[in-house]
């Protein structure tokens, strides 16, 4: 790590301490400066309650921004922090947070030079904008509701006394203005309140990272392809152009990226002359840091980590590529016998292989879509970028395609990508329809095997098997392994190498590069990000695409919610809720089940009972588990047969002459928390993994267990009856089968 990086570290956790300990202090009832002898409330003179915590706000915010090395962020630090020092005691308690101030002064007047880092001059600009509007806006609010409000004070409030007054507040100094009623002490809060949002947006504003604008000039272009024909060695070379990439260009060389949150991800390593990949490599690194970016390449060779090691970046091992060897692949070699038997049984349904040169006609690309869009919608696929291409006319018009034909149509299709001076083939969209002849993606590998062979490639490269072929033993290495080795019922590792190596691959390493082991974590999410297309729908028709998708759970959580607020303003109406709706003993002998789904949605307490807020994510995974139909079975189902099974316990408890029975009898019972309950279970029941399904069902019957032997409340018992029965309902077979598999 850099000295810089440490710098900038520590200066950024000593803001945040200062930033923290203003605000506890702000949070005293009482703020005072002392100076020897001298005792002067500040709140009188300076208003130090306020300025805490606008200082304290301030150092909080820009702790991120000094951890990139914003200078912005480090001006505004500097002056928080001068703010704050007066505000605290120079002995007792206080004593830290004066140090704190004091210490982040001193670090960033000295290592000042470590915040080279500029902020983006067009949000910089819209923070300035904002901080103007809105300090005009609050002070204009304050002044003319001074001046209504006028009986709401002790004091008359002239005209001159409330723009003097708002002032005052706009700053958040100590009002002139005494105010007599709860309205008052409301609206002057309100004004600083206000004053203070509109001062911390704004600094979110100007120490915001840089944002990439703007599209990509035709002459850099020029350059890329240029370099490409002259240096293009990987398989990802293509991809520099595809329009999700900006390009950095120095000298005979170039880094194309993209900006994914606060890191560069570049693809690949550097493309050009081998004496200029250093220096722009180099050059790239401190354009980077000048914009609080942490750079990062994906998927570079080894001889790319070997350079990029060389200005100082960490190289981790996330997978290998897959390529065969075309000049001595052998379809008659006995390892591919199960293939040949693919063959045949396509060449009988009397499919063949054609080829396309660019450019394309409009039918052919009518039909290529078709082909697309069936693929799209069978199954998980979706469109990709980065390290793929998606269908895109102008880039298919670009390159050859091979299609699989059936009766005239095409079933299956691959598009092939120019090598450039690399020794291997390649090549990008393989799709297919789903009523297409079982092995047509396996003649499709076959015909483009032969033309590499034809052209004189060494190999065909099939892409790379994430987190495959991992041996270190950092914590990196055995974290990712581990990754490999569980994640399969996620994300499918061993099964795509496995897909890759029937074809019997050569295997060579890809590495990941980034500074410092503290951003891996950013990196990694900026990879899994960086492949991901914008969402075209609108906001609203994402909600909506979110409530179809979840219409059960979105219902109940919305009226739960309703009522937690209708019950947190007028408690009355909680009682008269619990009367009119929950459910007892003798509701049921006046055969009154319409309480019973009813019940559900009163909560036992009025106001929020967050515990149940909490629970209430289970209704969104089991209804993406279970489906809608079974999670509203389960879900009621569940609540009422325990309800119903603890109500004739307690009344038979009653009947023997158990007084404690007698009261829970005439007390109504609410709360979703048992249909929760069995939910929780049934999730645990139908998970897909083995493991997964046994550690899930341990804690929830932990809990429940250990929770009604440990506490002995009629409640816990209710929860432990409703998981069971949810657990029974859920592996009821359906359609001739148990749940064990995602439904949807």
């Amino acid at each position: 790590m850099t000295a810089g990086r440490l710098r900038r570290r520590l200066v950024a956790t000593v803001a945040l301490t200062s930033g923290v300990i203003d605000l506890l202090t702000a949070a005293e009832a009482h703020t005072h400066v002392r100076f020897g002898v001298f005792r002067v409330a500040v709140d009188v003179v300076f208003g130090a309650r306020y300025a805490l915590l606008v200082a304290g706000l301030t150092l909080v915010l820009v702790a991120r921004g000094l951890l990139h090395g914003k200078r912005n962020a480090a001006r505004l630090a500097l002056v928080a922090a001068l703010v704050s020092v007066p505000g605290h005691h120079l002995k007792e308690a206080d004593l830290v947070g004066l140090l704190a101030a004091l210490a982040v002064v001193a670090l960033i007047v000295v290592w000042r030079d470590a915040f080279p880092a500029r902020s983006d001059p067009g949000l910089a600009r819209q923070g300035l904008r904002l901080l103007i509007v809105g300090l005009l806006a609050t002070f204009a609010y304050g002044a003319a509701g001074l001046w209504l409000l006028d009986e709401e004070f002790r004091e008359t409030t002239t005209i001159t006394r409330s723009l003097a007054t708002a002032a005052r507040l706009l700053f958040l100094l100590r009002a002139d203005v005494e105010p007599i009623s709860r309205r008052g002490r409301w609206f002057v809060e309100s004004v600083r309140v206000a004053a203070l949002t509109v001062v911390l947006v704004a600094l979110g504003r100007l120490v915001a990272t840089v944002v990439l604008r703007g599209g990509r000039r035709t002459t850099d272009e020029a350059v890329v392809r240029r370099l490409l024909d002259a240096h293009g060695t990987t398989a990802l070379g293509h991809f520099h152009l595809l329009d999700d990439k900006v390009w950095f260009i120095e000298g005979e060389a170039f880094i194309g990226y993209k900006v994914v949150g606060t890191v560069a991800l570049a693809l690949g390593e550097p493309v050009g002359a081998p004496d200029a990949r250093l220096v722009v490599a180099r050059a790239f690194v401190a354009f980077c840091a000048g914009n609080g970016w942490i750079p990062a390449f994906h998927q570079v060779t080894d001889a790319g980590a070997a350079e990029l090691r060389g200005v100082g970046l960490r190289a981790l091992k996330i997978g290998e590529e897959a390529i065969v060897d075309v000049q001595h692949f052998d379809l008659e070699a006995k390892e591919f016998k199960s293939l040949r038997s693919a063959l045949r049984r396509v060449e009988r349904a009397a499919c063949t292989v054609e080829r396309h040169d660019p450019p394309h006609s409009g039918v052919l690309l009518d039909e290529l879509r078709s082909v697309s869009d069936a693929w799209l919608a069978a199954g998980s696929h979706r469109e990709r970028t980065f390290t793929l291409g998606r269908f895109d006319r102008a880039q298919l018009d670009e390159t050859t395609i091979v299609s699989v034909v059936d009766d005239g149509h095409v079933v299956a299709f691959a598009n092939v990508l120019p090598s450039y001076r690399g020794p291997d083939g390649n090549f990008d969209l393989m799709r297919r329809r789903t009523d297409a002849p079982n092995g047509v993606m396996d003649v499709l590998f076959v015909a483009l095997i032969e033309r590499f062979r034809a052209e004189g490639r060494d190999g065909m490269t099939l892409g790379l098997a994430p987190l495959s072929g991992i041996s270190g033993d950092s914590l990196s290495d055995r974290a990712l392994r581990l990754l490999y080795e569980r994640g399969g019922a996620v994300f499918n590792f061993e099964g795509l190498r496995r897909f890759k190596e029937k074809w019997h691959p050569r295997w060579e390493p890809r590495w990941l590069c980034y500074p410092a082991d503290t951003d891996l974590a950013r990196v990694a999410r900026a990879v899994a990000r960086a492949g991901e297309l914008p969402d075209p729908r609108t906001p609203w028709a994402r909600v909506g695409a979110f409530v179809r998708r979840f219409p059960f759970a979105t219902a109940v959580t919305t009226v739960v919610v309703w009522l937690m607020a209708a019950t947190a303003a007028d408690r009355a109406l909680h009682r008269q809720l619990i009367r009119h709706f929950g459910l007892a003993w003798g509701d049921l002998g006046h055969l009154q089940l319409w309480r019973l789904p009813t019940a559900q949605l009163v909560q036992t307490r009025p106001g929020f009972v967050w515990t149940n807020l909490i629970l209430a994510v289970v209704l969104f995974l089991a209804e993406w588990r279970l489906a809608s139909r079974r999670t509203i079975a389960v879900f009621f189902l569940g609540d009422w047969i325990s309800t119903l099974l603890v109500l004739v316990g307690v009344r038979i408890a009653a009947a023997a002459g158990s007084m404690t029975a007698a009261r829970v009898l005439v007390e109504r019972d609410t709360g979703l928390s048992s249909g929760l309950w069995a939910l929780a279970a049934a999730v645990a029941v139908t998970a897909s993994n083995r493991r997964v399904r046994t550690v899930l069902g341990a804690l929830v019957a932990l809990d429940l267990v250990g929770s009604a032997v440990i506490a002995h409340r009629l409640f816990d018992v209710q929860h432990l009856v409703a998981a069971l029965v949810g657990a029974a309902l859920a592996i009821v077979p359906r359609d001739g089968r148990r749940v064990t598999a995602d439904p949807v």
